[in-house]
């Protein structure tokens, strides 16, 4: 199991209301008459990080701070998205000032230990064990807890922590604020995360949305009234386990489900050489090994390479994912990687003639393809908010041919190939990220459901990336209107 993390198990302070475009434009009208409503302030802060717009939101928060210094919901928030961004030090700051001045929330507890976990595991369990003694059947901190001791190798109080944290279902059903009779949707979730990130999907004036923390399901409970079934667990890396309950809450529901708990653990990295069957496309020999077993000689008699990566399962974002260039090179980059169990990664050169290498995301939804964003870099590690977009005009130019036009810039052979992952997959909502090789084959980095989709930030320059945005949520919401009439 992956050591503990932030996405897991951090608390955020939410604000009511529907996560829209136009939900923030009346706040901030709002403001304009308002302008030190720390309320207005707050709310606005959270739709910002909500709507994807990352950078505005940690100012906004930092407004408020300026004008409540403790404020609660601010200093959360702003800690967590800290925390998600590698800067433990100033997230720890925060939950500490949220601990010392509401010494009796147990949620201020359970955030500070989860920022403590991997630097100073006994603070960490000292943080949770305070928010039990303040909420004994925390459910969130008995799980941070199970999972902290699971790290040290306590098995039997680790399973003891985890009876508690689901000794009762954990369920939450999002405000309904349509005029009509909602789409009633229950929505699959992993305590471990993993989860697809649905602020964007969801519309509150169409959905009526249950959510129900998966591992807390039990035989024969009885299942919030719903229409339709969204598995949103993401991750078969992280979740296969949870996956596996899912599937036995698809069985005892009878609702149309999108996105089959056993479609999705078929898209464990170890898997993902099945989609060569597919013509045209180029995926990486992947396998998951035992960290023993991650030597140059083992390595080459199981048909490897180098260059090649190496991968901690269930981490996204790049994080502990490592190029290893030459055979000399394995030693000190096995000593970055955490786990037990390592994935070896064949590496697929995407670079063009240009150097540069070019990523390609796209969504399938209900059987159609979709284009997400391109980001193009020299690095080989490349990720949108690194890569050489925002001060290239020419790239975003690339970018806006890609989004406009998909099939015209792909052309046939990889239009034809996506097709047919999208077919081999069987996904209703899933992603992928892609390159292009040499020979026109789609080379395949990564094909699952547990894919980000945001607007941009509100820098002119990406304008023009807000409508491909704006028709995969649409398209997401049609589909669900869709699939709920067919349930008998």
């Amino acid at each position: 199991m992956p050591p503990l993390k932030p996405a897991t198990l951090a608390i955020r302070i939410t604000c009511a209301g529907n996560v829209t475009e136009e939900a923030l434009a009346a706040i901030e009208a709002a403001l304009e008459t308002h302008r030190e409503a720390v309320d207005l302030l707050f709310a606005r802060a959270c739709l910002l990080e909500e709507l994807g717009r990352l950078t505005r939101a940690r100012g906004a928060y930092k407004g408020v701070l300026a004008r409540d210094a403790v404020h609660f919901g601010a200093l959360m928030n702003l800690g967590t998205m800290l925390y998600l961004e590698n800067r433990r030090p100033e997230a720890r700051i925060l939950y500490m000032h949220a601990t010392k001045n509401y010494p009796d929330n147990a949620s201020a507890f359970v955030n500070l230990g989860n920022v403590l976990a991997e630097d100073d595991p006994a603070a960490a369990s000292k943080a949770y064990e305070r928010a039990l003694e303040l909420e004994p059947t925390h459910p969130t901190a008995c799980f941070g807890l199970a999972l902290l001791l699971e790290a040290q190798g306590d098995a039997a109080a680790a399973r003891t922590y985890r009876q508690r944290a689901f000794a009762e279902p954990i369920v939450r059903t999002a405000p309904y604020h349509g005029s009509g009779t909602p789409v009633r949707l229950l929505v699959l979730l992993a305590a471990h995360g993993g989860n697809i990130v649905t602020t964007l999907l969801f519309d509150d004036h169409q959905i009526e949305s249950t959510s129900l923390v998966t591992d807390s399901y039990r035989d024969g409970m009885a299942l919030p009234p719903h229409d339709l079934i969204f598995n949103a667990i993401g991750d078969a890396d992280r979740a296969d386990d949870t996956l596996a309950i899912a599937e036995r809450v698809v069985a005892a529901s009878g609702a149309p489900v999108l996105n089959r708990p056993s479609a999705v653990r078929l898209t464990r990295r170890d898997e993902i050489g099945r989609l060569n069957a597919v013509a045209g496309v180029t995926a990486p020999q992947t396998e998951l090994l035992p960290r023993a077993a991650i030597t140059a000689d083992a390595l080459r008699a199981r048909g490897f390479s180098f260059p090649l990566l190496l991968r901690s399962p269930g981490f996204h974002m790049g994080e502990h994912f490592a190029l290893v260039e030459t055979p000399g090179d394995l030693p000190s980059v096995l000593a970055t990687l955490p786990g037990d169990e390592l994935l070896a990664i064949a590496y697929l050169d995407a670079r063009r003639p240009d150097g540069s290498v070019r990523k390609y995301r796209a969504l399938f939804i209900d059987g159609a393809l979709y284009p997400v964003h391109l980001a193009i870099s020299k690095a080989w590690k490349i990720h949108y908010f690194s890569a050489d977009m925002r001060n290239n005009e020419v790239n975003r130019a690339e970018e806006l041919a890609y989004l406009t036009d998909m099939a015209a810039y792909l052309g046939p052979k990889a239009m034809t190939a996506l097709t047919g992952i999208a077919t081999l997959l069987d996904l209703d909502y899933g992603g992928i990220d892609f390159g292009i090789g040499p020979d026109g084959n789609v080379l395949v980095f990564e094909a699952n459901p547990a894919m980000a989709v945001y607007f941009p930030d509100e820098d002119e320059r990406f304008a023009y990336r807000r409508s491909a945005i704006a028709r995969i949520v649409e398209a997401v919401r049609a589909m669900f209107s869709r699939r709920a009439a067919l349930r008998p």
